[in-house]
């Protein structure tokens, strides 16, 4: 196996992966750091945004400094939906009130089938639907 990598790497070919852990949701970190006053229009585009993934976290504690505010989103995704992740994070930080913004894997999270998102994802949409 290591050999057909080499070849396809070689020939400038791609060398398919195999499809066992291209839809097992990985868990992610989006940490925002901004101005207390854009909270809540951050957390609506965020919601927008991440409103087809599977978001088991979502809250904000003041920074350091007192007049800014961290969003911390934690979001389970797999390998072909971070993209969309990506272009959450370039969103983010093309808003003039966000200081700055990181996310990471986290690790010690367990991956999940994408199968047993489902439920999740209603639950996410039925919170995010106004009163």
């Amino acid at each position: 196996m290591p050999f057909d990598k080499l070849h396809a790497f070689f020939n400038k070919r791609r060398f398919a992966a195999s499809g066992d852990g291209s839809e097992t949701a990985l868990p992610y970190r989006i940490v925002t750091t901004c101005r207390s006053s854009e909270v809540a229009k951050l957390e609506e585009l965020m919601r927008r945004r991440l409103s087809a993934y599977d978001v088991t976290y979502q809250g904000s504690e003041p920074a350091i400094q007192a007049h800014l505010t961290s969003i911390t989103v934690e979001v389970m995704c797999s390998v072909r939906e971070r993209g969309g992740l990506v272009q959450l994070v370039t969103r983010l930080a093309q808003e003039i009130s966000v200081r700055s913004v990181r996310w990471e894997s986290i690790p010690q999270r367990s991956a999940r089938p994408v199968q047993d998102r489902t439920a999740s994802r209603a639950r996410h949409a039925a919170a995010a639907q106004p009163a």
